[in-house]
C-alpha cells in the first residue's frame, strides 16, 4: 500500500469549472497493512485510518457534521511489481452513507484501468516521470427506501454513469495529477512535506 500511498504529506489544487480548492493529505503508517489518512479541506479535518485488505482498502469515516457514518469498500491499486505498461486490472467501491433522520444511501461503483504508459509529467511540485492510469468508471446511486424523486428526475443520470479519467502515479510519491476527459476536472500535486 505504501508504494503508491505513501508516508508523508502531499497538497493538491483541485479544479472543477471555474471552482478551485486546496486539499492536503497527509498519510502515516500504522501497525499491519494498515495507514491513517488526514485530508484537510477548507479548513476541515477528516482522519481516516485504510486497511489494505486482499479484497481491496477498506475505511470507516467518523460521523461529521448532521452525524452521518460513512462506510467505504474501496478497489486498491496493484502489488508495485505488477505496475508497468500494458497491466489492467478492474476493481469495485461501495460507499454507505447513513444519516439519522434520512436513512442509507448507497453508491456502488465499477472501475477498468489500465497502465497505458510511461511519461514525463510537469505539476507544480516538480516534473516525473509517471505511469499514466486510465480508468473507466461506472456508478449507480440508491436513495434511502421510501424516499420519492420528482417526476423525471432519475438520480443516476444525473450523478451516475461512466465517467473516464486519466491519471500519473509515481512510485514513491503517489497520485502527482489526474484529469477527467472531458475537461471538466483536474487535481495536480503543488507540495510534498514529510
Amino acid at each position: 500500500m505504501q508504494t503508491y500511498l505513501p508516508a508523508g504529506t502531499r497538497t493538491y489544487q483541485m479544479s472543477s469549472g471555474a471552482d478551485r480548492s486546496t486539499m492536503t493529505i497527509k498519510a502515516t503508517p500504522l501497525s499491519g497493512d494498515r495507514m491513517n489518512v488526514q485530508t484537510t479541506m477548507n479548513g476541515k479535518t477528516t482522519p481516516i485510518v485504510w486497511t489494505c485488505t486482499a479484497s481491496g482498502m477498506k475505511a470507516s469515516i467518523p460521523a461529521g457534521e448532521g452525524g452521518a457514518q460513512v462506510n467505504v469498500d474501496a478497489g486498491f491499486l496493484p502489488n508495485a511489481r505488477k505496475w508497468k505498461a500494458g497491466y489492467s486490472w478492474n476493481s469495485s467501491n461501495r460507499v454507505n452513507v447513513n444519516a439519522p433522520g434520512v436513512g442509507a444511501m448507497n453508491m456502488t461503483s465499477t472501475t477498468v484501468s489500465r497502465i497505458v504508459k510511461q511519461e514525463k509529467v510537469t505539476v507544480p511540485a516538480g516534473t516525473f516521470t509517471a505511469l499514466r492510469v486510465d480508468s473507466t468508471t461506472s456508478i449507480k446511486m440508491s436513495l434511502p427506501a421510501g424516499t420519492r424523486l420528482p417526476p423525471g428526475m432519475d438520480l443516476n443520470q444525473m450523478m451516475g454513469g461512466k465517467t473516464t479519467t486519466s491519471a500519473w502515479y509515481v512510485q514513491g510519491v503517489g497520485m502527482v495529477k489526474t484529469t477527467s476527459s472531458d475537461g471538466s476536472f483536474s487535481m495536480v500535486l503543488t507540495k510534498i512535506g514529510k
